[in-house]
């Protein structure tokens, strides 16, 4: 479990680090034919996550208002998802489920997907 929250980790960075300084060939191939969503494909509809992989690329170019767009939670997310990945593999999960920090999270992104689905 550390080993893929770790290789999970370093996908990201890489995400951020082509959305920074890679061509704009490579951005476009992975907006284009990158990781698809497997609850789209089965249920036609967007899951919470849905826009993360762009925004995660916006980000790391620096196009902020793109990465909004794409994903209103998409530096919250990305910092949150980070974090978590760090304390799976450092082995610290016991350090997951204090407080209501997760509560929060998981009810921001359930919130702003509901009213994502609603204004679609």
């Amino acid at each position: 479990m550390r080993v893929l929250a770790a290789a999970w980790a370093f996908a990201i960075a890489a995400t951020l680090a082509i959305g920074a300084s890679g061509p704009a060939s490579w951005r476009a191939a992975i907006v284009d034919s990158g990781p698809g969503c497997p609850f789209r494909a089965t249920t036609g509809v967007n899951c919470p996550f849905c826009g993360m992989t762009r925004a995660t690329l916006a980000l790391g170019h620096g196009d902020w208002h793109a990465a909004f767009a794409l994903h209103p939670l998409a530096p919250l997310v990305l910092i949150g998802v980070l974090g978590l990945l760090t304390i799976v593999a450092l082995g610290r999960t016991d350090a997951l489920l204090r407080g209501v920090r997760p509560y929060i999270l998981l009810g921001a992104i359930v919130g702003v997907w509901i009213l994502r689905l609603v204004l679609e």
